[in-house]
């Protein structure tokens, strides 16, 4: 596999976040994707885990192009680049987890430290804004706009962070239909639908068990049908997160003893992009096959991260790891030593975990 880098410049989920900023008022200065949204209204369908790797193996009679997402290529860090139109190093999650000077290893998206069964364990200590530099634009647009997505993800401290819209809940794929056609006939000027069925499957199964595909292909051309009923009132966008690679070894990184005393803190990051931080010259001590080492002058000089804030410059590694096959690493915290290994993983820079799909309707 080939490392592709993300194209902050014109080309990436980064610049369509500026695209949607900037056509809902809120003027970002900053470089938008090349699209044209002629109408005044967007309905923006995102299916987590939907990569360009999926679109190639199914039946997608749309148009497509292919742009790249962000680094790291995981949920945290591209949620946050598309709703507030900042590049990951700018906004400061980079990555399912994450470091803080004065808290450690937290999750972002659970808002916890890292390993704890728990969700919200840091919101009666910490606010999230004094940990990010979170600037959503849906909260400075005059727009209405709703959300539609699981209803167990729109009352977390990250959501309520990035949206505070009218919320459509759902429990299942065949609800959420519903619930788009519920928004779409109250005129918002703006609809998010998220959609995490693909990517928690692939996590589960596999990136390409037969019913994994074949759920994919019903979910994508169910969704299809359903927003193309609206095209004369609105943009219609759909677009992923990032894709999925199928994983060949889990390599445990808790078996590397020597390398881990020499670390300051636990590894962090992605399974598929894991940092590491340490005051020691410890390239003698990683040597996994297939697995490229960056070092912190690689990462800011190659611009994995975007712009990199002053504020979070600490926050990246001194090295980052980064399977170029289907390797998954994997450090295991105390508290989940015996929580099942996922079969499907993404966070890199592989094409498959980079290049997702813009599908303009």
């Amino acid at each position: 596999m080939t490392f592709v880098y993300p194209d902050y410049k014109k080309n990436s989920i980064y610049n369509l976040a500026v695209k949607l900023s900037d056509s809902l008022g809120v003027n970002t200065q900053r470089d938008p994707i090349d699209i044209n949204l002629e109408k005044d209204k967007t309905i923006l369908v995102l299916i987590d885990g939907f990569g360009i790797n999926y679109v190639k193996r199914l039946n997608i009679n749309m148009n497509y192009r292919k742009i790249t997402t962000v680094f790291p290529s995981t949920t945290a860090s591209v949620i946050t680049t598309l709703f507030t139109a900042m590049m990951p190093g700018e906004h400061g999650v980079i990555g399912y987890t994450n470091y803080t000077n004065d808290i450690g290893v937290i999750n972002p998206m659970r808002f916890t430290f890292n390993g704890l069964d728990t969700s919200e364990a840091l919101q009666p200590i910490r606010n999230f804004t004094d940990e990010y530099d979170i600037k959503p634009y849906l909260k400075n647009t005059n727009k209405k706009y709703a959300v539609i997505m699981p209803g167990r993800l729109d009352k977390t401290t990250f959501t309520s962070v990035m949206m505070d819209g009218d919320y459509y809940q759902y429990k299942f794929f065949w609800d959420s239909i519903y619930q788009l056609d519920n928004a779409a006939s109250r005129g918002y000027d703006f609809i998010y639908y998220y959609i995490p069925f693909i990517d928690s499957l692939a996590h589960a199964y596999g990136t390409y068990q037969d019913f994994v595909l074949n759920a994919a292909d019903e979910i994508i051309n169910n969704v299809k049908n359903s927003v193309e009923k609206y095209k004369d009132n609105y943009n219609i966008i759909i677009t992923a997160d990032h894709g999925h690679v199928p994983v060949s070894e889990n390599v445990i990184i808790n078996d590397n003893k020597d390398l881990l005393e020499r670390l300051d803190i636990m590894p962090y990051g992605d399974s598929r992009a894991m940092f590491l931080k340490t005051r020691q010259d410890i390239s003698d001590l990683i040597k996994y096959e297939n697995v490229s080492i960056f070092k912190y002058n690689d990462i800011i000089n190659k611009n994995l991260l975007g712009n990199v804030s002053q504020r979070f410059l600490n926050r990246v590694g001194d090295y980052l790891l980064l399977p170029e096959d289907g390797r998954a690493l994997i450090y295991k915290v105390q508290n989940n030593r015996d929580k099942p290994l996922l079969k499907s993983h993404h966070g890199g820079l592989t094409e498959d975990e980079q290049l997702v799909p813009l599908i303009y309707i």
